[in-house]
């Protein structure tokens, strides 16, 4: 009986082994595809973001344009000074915002593969993104002190398992080091900015089925400040879509001592 068990124990062992072994193996000695195009990756480049040279080509961003809200970044579609959207409802509390990359496509599926499928290896690529959105702010007189990150829903942090908003952070937060470590004595990097989880965010109603008055509504009183807020920070999110829970922790900052408050979102509905 006891040698029976033994073997039992053995095997199992060895199995789980062999099936880390195998997955070793796969990465290793067969070729990775691009994540959006399947392409195989073969400069050091595409390994970095797992993007073949073509699809980060193609998800290039665009600073040059000139007209955008103010109030949400979307860029305008008219000569209008905000879009219509923003025009019907209440200026927001943010100063400047900035939304870089239209839901669809290739920008849809590299976030839902980040997102759902946990493509943790995109975040190098996202966090390069929100760095190159900072220079820009910078070059149009926007200087800020740290980034904040929107604090997910206790719902959806349960739902998916992890919270990829703290995973960016931490990319974020690696990128400013590696920054630092390459930059002299004499020539520091222009943009030092650390990630500051500061804000904090009650159980509340899911937002998916509501409108954006409704939105607004039910997060009113569930994102609060929790530590000390610097005079300009840079509040960050993945998705945006009506603007409610931006709009809300922007108030939130500025109650909590914020002069200034930019936000920049990877991607607007």
């Amino acid at each position: 009986m006891y040698k029976q068990y033994l073997t039992f124990l053995c095997t199992g062992c060895m199995n789980k082994y062999i099936e880390i072994l195998g997955a070793l193996l796969r990465e290793l000695c067969f070729e990775r595809g691009c994540v959006l195009c399947d392409r195989p990756l073969v400069e050091q480049g595409e390994y970095l973001y797992g993007l073949c040279l073509d699809c980060q080509k193609e998800l290039t961003l665009d600073f040059t344009i000139d007209s955008r809200c103010p109030h949400c970044g979307r860029p305008l579609i008219s000569e209008q000074t905000s879009c219509m959207t923003c025009r019907q409802h209440e200026s927001p509390p943010q100063d400047i915002a900035l939304a870089l990359y239209p839901y669809l496509g290739k920008a849809k599926k590299m976030l839902e593969s980040y997102k759902f499928n946990k493509n943790i290896q995109l975040a190098w690529f996202l966090v390069n993104c929100l760095d190159q959105a900072v220079q820009y702010l910078a070059g149009i007189g926007y200087h800020f002190d740290a980034w904040v990150p929107v604090p997910s829903s206790p719902g959806k942090l349960k739902q998916k398992g992890w919270d990829h908003i703290i995973t960016l952070s931490l990319y974020l937060d690696k990128l400013r080091k590696q920054k630092l470590h390459r930059a002299t004595g004499a020539n520091p990097p222009e943009q030092n900015m650390p990630v500051i989880t500061c804000l904090e965010r009650l159980p509340s109603e899911s937002q998916k089925k509501l409108h954006r008055t409704e939105r607004t509504i039910n997060l009113n009183g569930k994102i609060r400040c929790i530590d000390v807020v610097p005079k300009r920070v840079l509040l960050f999110d993945d998705v945006m879509t009506t603007g409610s829970t931006l709009r809300v922790c922007a108030k939130a900052l500025k109650e909590g001592g914020a002069e200034l408050v930019g936000t920049v979102v990877l991607f607007y509905d």
